[in-house]
């Protein structure tokens, strides 16, 4: 029943995570771009672990609870591979060795039916340990949504790591380690990964209608006009890599009405060239960024 909970919850969240933060950005090439595609496949091989957990605990066989083992190591090995994902190392690169990872234990499961419990949960250990490693370096990632990635999938790292100590010296657990336990764990860290997405389209927090005014104001220049050339999905989707890009280059920036306000030399031109090179804006694309920055007036004294 707990898992079937979590399974109908899981779901929900990841249909937002997908309708509305990854789809708007479903063409956009940066490393966020990546990230949010490649997390949204994660998520539901993450579904469909608890689907085949479920059809493994009501008696569907050992290949099901192999599939489901190996699928539940290889949504945290998807997302260390999106994490890793720069302009030098495309994700043709990392996701072989995510597919590895999983086939290894999966062969692991396969030879030595007896120790699956401890090759799971060490193997899930490393996995999501090295997410949450990746998770607090990855400067792609707004900073609310790389907080909760990075606790999530450390907690359920050290969580891991306990488990598998334990079952190398007693075959009963704790309350905490039970399968029950070891359900409403694993499905936590997974809503916890889905809210870490659903974050990146929510404002900045530094974003408010009345902040206050700091820098260079660079935004998308004449909205209207934009959305009738490029369609409002595009459009929305420029402005998540502007806000993306310009934190890469200068992490206070603060989000402002079709822009943001950014504190570096020469921002238009640095993030003209950022957003060309890391994001794949096409030169008119570019071309939409206006500094709008109010001019102080001279002051003139009688």
């Amino acid at each position: 029943m707990v898992l079937s909970i979590g399974v109908a919850v899981m779901c929900v969240v990841l249909a937002i995570g997908v309708i509305c933060v990854i789809l708007p950005r479903i063409g956009s090439a940066g490393a966020l771009g990546v990230f949010l595609r490649v997390g949204a496949l994660s998520g539901a091989v993450s579904v469909g672990a608890a689907v085949l957990d479920i059809m493994a605990s009501n008696g569907a066989g050992d290949l099901t609870r192999i599939a489901a083992d190996t699928t539940m190591i290889l949504a945290p090995a998807l997302l260390c591979a999106a994490l890793v994902v720069t302009p030098d190392r495309p994700l043709t690169r990392s996701l072989p060795i995510a597919v590895a990872v999983a086939a290894v234990a999966a062969l692991g499961f396969t030879l030595a039916p007896a120790a699956v419990t401890t090759i799971k949960a060490f193997t899930l250990a490393l996995a999501c340990g090295l997410c949450a490693v990746l998770a607090f370096r990855a400067s792609a990632l707004p900073r609310r949504s790389r907080f909760v990635l990075t606790t999530a999938m450390g907690a359920y790292a050290l969580y891991s790591t306990a488990r598998g100590i334990l079952s190398l010296e007693s075959d009963s657990f704790d309350p905490v380690f039970s399968p029950t336990g070891v359900i409403v764990a694993g499905i936590s860290a997974m809503l916890l990964t889905g809210v870490s997405i659903v974050i990146i389209g929510l404002p900045s927090a530094g974003a408010t209608a009345g902040g206050r005014r700091r820098g260079a104001s660079i935004s998308i220049g004449d909205w209207n006009l934009a959305t009738a050339a490029f369609g409002r999905e595009r459009v929305r989707v420029l402005l998540l890599d502007l806000r993306r890009a310009a934190r890469d280059l200068d992490p206070s920036t603060v989000d402002s009405l079709h822009g943001v306000e950014i504190s570096v030399p020469s921002a238009i031109s640095a993030l003209r060239e950022r957003l060309a090179a890391d994001y794949g804006w096409r030169p008119e694309e570019v071309e939409l960024l206006t500094d709008a920055t109010p001019r102080r007036r001279p002051r003139i004294t009688v």
